[in-house]
C-alpha cells in the first residue's frame, strides 16, 4: 500500500498534466446531450411517482384481501 512517502512513488508534474489535450464535443452537441440527459430524468420521476402509486395500490389490495382481525365481523 502507497503511502507517499516511498522513493517508488511517481509524481506528475504540473505542466504536464497542462499539456494534455483533452477532446470536448461542440456547444451543439452538448446541448443534446443535456437534453437527452433530461428527458431521461423526467422519465425516471414519471416511473418514480408511478411505482409510488402502484405500491400503494397493492397495500390497499391486500389490506382488502387480508383485513385485520379486529376489522373481520363475527
Amino acid at each position: 500500500m502507497a503511502t507517499g512517502t516511498s522513493g517508488s512513488m511517481k509524481n506528475i508534474s504540473k505542466s504536464a498534466v497542462l499539456e494534455v489535450q483533452i477532446s470536448t464535443p461542440s456547444t451543439e452537441e452538448q446541448q443534446k446531450i443535456a437534453d437527452c440527459l433530461t428527458s431521461i430524468d423526467k422519465l425516471i420521476t414519471a416511473q418514480t411517482q408511478k411505482l409510488g402509486t402502484l405500491k400503494t395500490y397493492k397495500k390497499g389490495l391486500i389490506k382488502q384481501l387480508f383485513p385485520a382481525m379486529d376489522e373481520v365481523s363475527a
